[in-house]
């Protein structure tokens, strides 16, 4: 809204209009993407790949998106009509802790860790997910702004202090402690999955999907 009363003061109803519209289209916009983005995660990645096995046609899974980006977008609303008088500027925090705990330690061990097993990229992923939106849950933003208790259980709003370096344990520890032969296995092929990363040598082509 500072944007919006600024272009009021500066350029009067023109400039507000002006950038109203363009407001509203970015919303439109990244609404759409994020709709799009999920209703592909459940018909091509859950769907197609985890329930299916890679055996969904390509018919089933158009289906399948269809009626996820309905889903979603119903569960979109009842949220968005059950937070409507709260300040959900703690969701900002949420999504930087959870990629920050949860998506980072997994992907720069893979990247760069050759010890770095299946169970212990898992095990880490969950723990970070997990922590820190606890954390944030127990933080003053949720814990007293949302559910009106007195004092938060976690003095501070972001997470990714404590739960991405928990998460890094995690993975090093279950890692180092899977003596299964799937896991040496994985150590292995490190090399080979390293030199293909950063220099694409014998990389496949293209498949369709």
């Amino acid at each position: 809204m500072v944007a919006m009363h600024l272009a009021k003061a500066v350029g009067g109803n023109l400039l507000l209009g002006f950038l109203a519209a363009v407001a509203f289209a970015t919303i439109l916009a990244v609404v759409s993407g994020l709709a799009l983005a999920g209703a592909s995660a459940v018909s091509h990645d859950l769907y197609a790949r985890v329930i299916k096995k890679g055996q969904a046609s390509e018919t089933d899974e158009m289906k399948v998106s269809r009626m996820a980006t309905v889903v979603l977008g119903v569960v979109a609303v009842l949220l968005g009509i059950a937070f409507e008088k709260q300040n959900v500027a703690f969701m900002v925090g949420l999504a930087f802790g959870i990629a920050a705990s949860s998506n980072f330690p997994v992907l720069i061990l893979s990247m760069y860790w050759k010890g770095l097993t299946t169970r212990g990229a898992l095990a880490g992923g969950y723990i970070g997910l997990f922590v820190a939106v606890a954390l944030v849950v127990m933080s003053k933003s949720v814990w007293v702004t949302v559910f009106g208790n007195a004092q938060a259980l976690f003095p501070y709003d972001q997470p990714a202090l404590f739960s991405m370096p928990l998460a890094f344990l995690v993975c090093w520890l279950v890692s180092v402690t899977d003596s299964s032969a799937s896991a040496a296995k994985e150590k292995d092929a490190f090399e080979d999955q390293f030199v293909r990363a950063q220099t694409g040598y014998g990389a496949a082509v293209a498949s369709k999907h």
